[in-house]
């Protein structure tokens, strides 16, 4: 993409959840945020993988923080990316019961993604250095869809027609495409599901080795393993026990973690 030779770094972190607390102590050791919270990161980029909502005791704060994080990041020449987890997508769709929230504040929630989706705010998926983020991962069934789309398949135009297609479907409230499928496994109708919804097993199982490189959440893992023979990289970790997460300097590819607070 034009703008990698700007970036300086690029953080990537895994499902939050409502873990607002080690969230936070991921950013700080990052050096992403300073002492009140706000962007500290220059030039450099953060990318969170999606499902930020349910489960933990603090979504909104999370939420709340990742909005002025974009904002401050944008005006110093930085960028926050914030991808699209289930969680966020069921809102979305007006389905409130895995949210968390009551219905009054689901709706206000849901209209603010909305609006976040339209802006480019909130993507479905992204790429950089040869590799493709997405909350739960692309099926070979979905790849080769998406192949016979595209002149040529590599990870920049796949996230563009990705992105492409679900803003659309989002402006449209019209939600048929393969990307949204619910695999068989989550009780859906589909032996595979599409980038939101598909578990770690089913998505290794699809091929077994992705000839694409791919980083995903959605599925916990005890801990992030950049050479599992896959080609497809889960960050996952959840941060309630658990505070990795992955550090691109030009090429190179590390793994950081962030002491949890039981350990300071």
């Amino acid at each position: 993409m034009a703008h990698e030779k700007s970036i300086k770094k690029l953080i990537v972190i895994g499902d939050v959840h409502g873990q607002y607390d080690s969230f936070v102590r991921i950013l700080r050791h990052a050096g992403l945020v300073d002492e009140q919270l706000n962007w500290a990161g220059g030039t450099n980029y953060m990318l969170q993988i999606g499902d930020i909502f349910d489960r933990g005791p603090q979504p909104r704060m999370v939420d709340d923080l990742l909005d002025k994080l974009q904002r401050q990041a944008g005006d110093a020449q930085g960028e926050v990316i914030r991808l699209i987890g289930n969680h966020e997508l069921e809102l979305l769709l007006s389905n409130y019961v895995i949210s968390g929230f009551n219905k009054e504040e689901a709706k206000l929630v849901r209209d603010k993604l909305v609006r976040q989706v339209l802006s480019g705010e909130l993507r479905a998926a992204y790429a950089y250095k040869g590799y493709l983020f997405t909350h739960a991962g692309v099926t070979r069934k979905l790849l080769r869809i998406f192949e016979m789309q595209l002149d040529e398949v590599n990870v920049v135009h796949l996230s563009m027609l990705m992105n492409m297609v679900f803003r659309e479907a989002i402006k449209h409230e019209f939600y048929r495409h393969p990307i949204f499928n619910i695999s068989i496994t989550r009780s859906g109708p589909d032996k595979y599901g599409g980038i939101f919804w598909e578990d770690l097993d089913d998505l290794l199982a699809s091929y077994p080795v992705s000839p694409i490189t791919q980083i995903v959440g959605h599925t916990q893992v005890d801990h992030i393993d950049l050479h599992n023979g896959h080609n497809i990289i889960p960050i996952d970790v959840g941060l309630h026990r658990k505070l990795q997460y992955l550090v691109f300097t030009g090429d190179k590819v590390e793994i950081k973690e962030a002491p949890l607070a039981s350990q300071v």
